[in-house]
């Protein structure tokens, strides 16, 4: 799996922190703030991306990890781009995967991971 994220806030940093430790490759981050993006780049040692495209186009896997209230937009972009055979997930607890509406007739895989701490 490559891994990217589209959010560096704490989810997004902790999350990808973990499974690059567990094994994962991460590719990076993207998020409207260039300056989040870069840090949580920087702690988890992968790339920062200035595009929801190129992100896409190397990861398999996207974690949308942005805040509940923007999931709806940044799915509303990306699924007018090529999503064919790619994982697309959100962490929020509070919204189901039917946000992704239509990601599977588009060729997505769609998903809702909520991480749980103990």
């Amino acid at each position: 799996m490559r891994a990217g994220f589209i959010g560096a806030g704490k989810v997004g940093f902790s999350l990808g922190k973990y499974l690059k430790e567990n094994g994962v490759e991460i590719t990076g981050y993207f998020s409207k703030s260039p300056e989040s993006a870069k840090s949580a780049a920087d702690f988890t040692n992968t790339k920062l991306y200035k595009s929801i495209e190129n992100i896409l186009s190397d990861s398999d896997t996207l974690f949308i990890t942005v805040p509940d209230g923007q999931i709806s937009k940044v799915w509303d972009y990306m699924k007018n781009l090529d999503i064919k055979n790619k994982n697309i997930c959100h962490c929020s607890g509070s919204i189901s995967s039917t946000v992704f509406f239509d990601g599977e007739n588009l060729g997505a895989n769609i998903y809702s991971v909520h991480p749980y701490m103990q």
